[in-house]
């Protein structure tokens, strides 16, 4: 029997195990993304479930809800994502099954768009100062799983992923697929397994070419294909491809989304927006050199001006509208980074909150052709800098 049988197998009586133990009753979370691994940790419980049906539909009781997080800028996976829900819906309402999908979304005043366009937030810097992903799906989610209060979640983690994930599954494990909160049912899959079950057995609802070639579109090598991965996988392989907000300024060089755009042209606008983005970020007049509360702090620190956002508002519509133009020609479907009036409303009526209440927030304080920085390490160390950009492009938008 292949690995990833086995394992299949033995994940699935885990899973029959735990759903129909009556000493833990309640409802179960199952967390969804729309990729690989969330995929196939869902199918195994909807195999499970289908097998309880035809053998003891007596035990089919417990519910589980299906959650997922819309961020709004998931442009690559999103459109996949839902209609794969699509799909799972129909199967559940065909076999009576007791599954329900909860999506479930940020506040417009979390958004991403309104916290860096409207109120001037720094970009998102590393995988350890994420406040975006806090937003926009850890909050949301934990609220929704907060009025379920399941006894259990099940996830897609992997032991194999990385050293860091191991470390974090292994300390939190009770057994080889729990935890005190969560079911892990291909906690012992590699790479290789999951591509492999994606590959033979597709999912419940439907097969796997389109979040195959998702992931193909994403590196422009990989895919559904068999290839050989297992404790020491890397995690920037080609078949993990980071795939999600498509201006995500946390990954240095984003490859994925670059060459995903090859593929779907009206995605570059995106693209390109992403490193503008950064670029402007980057530019000390882009910052008024305040906090909101108006403290002091140095050149080229604190909250993005007014008349930044202000510009950065006008790349973000132009880049819609070339999406929308070249979706059009493509045969696609236009998608907005401000996907709603309300949220358009929200961003400029924020604007008029600041220049009111924080005037220092318009625009950075003129510092001529020199300007002191700190130097690192030195208390109360400053030295004299040659402002290079000076009477050059106020903005930095290159125009």
């Amino acid at each position: 029997m292949d690995d990833y049988k086995m394992k299949s197998t033995a994940a699935i009586a885990a899973i029959l195990s735990a759903y129909t133990d009556e000493s833990e009753p309640g409802a179960w979370v199952a967390a969804y993304s729309g990729g690989k691994d969330s995929t196939v940790a869902f199918d195994l419980l909807v195999k499970a479930m289908l097998m309880l049906k035809r053998n003891n539909p007596a035990l089919l009781t417990r519910t589980v809800y299906l959650t997922t997080a819309n961020t709004g800028l998931d442009f690559v996976t999103d459109p996949l994502k839902q209609s794969e829900l699509a799909k799972i819906k129909a199967l559940v309402e065909r076999e009576g099954l007791p599954i329900e999908i909860v999506e479930v979304q940020s506040m417009l005043e979390k958004s991403f768009m309104y916290l860096t366009i409207g109120r001037g937030y720094p970009l998102p810097k590393s995988r350890m100062n994420r406040w975006c992903t806090e937003r926009l799906k850890i909050e949301p989610s934990q609220k929704a799983h907060k009025d379920i209060s399941p006894v259990l979640t099940l996830t897609g983690v992997r032991l194999s992923e990385s050293a860091e994930r191991r470390r974090n599954i292994e300390a939190r494990q009770e057994s080889e697929y729990r935890s005190n909160t969560e079911l892990m049912p291909i906690v012992n899959f590699t790479l290789d397994d999951v591509w492999s079950y994606l590959v033979r057995e597709g999912m419940s609802w439907g097969d796997a070419e389109e979040l195959g070639q998702l992931y193909k579109d994403a590196t422009g090598e990989c895919g559904l294909r068999q290839r050989k991965a297992g404790a020491d996988e890397k995690t920037d392989d080609p078949c993990g491809a980071r795939t999600g907000c498509i201006i995500c300024p946390v990954v240095k060089i984003d490859k994925s989304s670059q060459e995903f755009a090859k593929s779907h042209p009206w995605l570059q606008p995106y693209v390109d927006l992403r490193n503008l983005m950064i670029e402007m970020y980057k530019d000390p007049r882009n910052k008024a050199g305040r906090m909101r509360s108006g403290k002091v702090l140095e050149y080229g620190q604190g909250t993005f001006t007014i008349k930044a956002r202000m510009a950065l508002y006008e790349a973000v519509k132009q880049a819609e509208a070339d999406n929308e133009e070249l979706a059009l020609r493509y045969g696609a479907k236009p998608q907005k980074l401000i996907y709603s009036k309300e949220l358009d409303d929200l961003i400029h009526h924020q604007w008029k909150i600041d220049m009111k209440e924080y005037p220092w927030l318009e625009d950075a304080d003129e510092i001529g052709e020199f300007y002191e920085t700190k130097i690192k390490g030195l208390t109360n160390g400053y030295q004299l800098v040659w402002n290079h950009l000076y009477e050059e492009d106020p903005v930095g938008t290159g125009r």
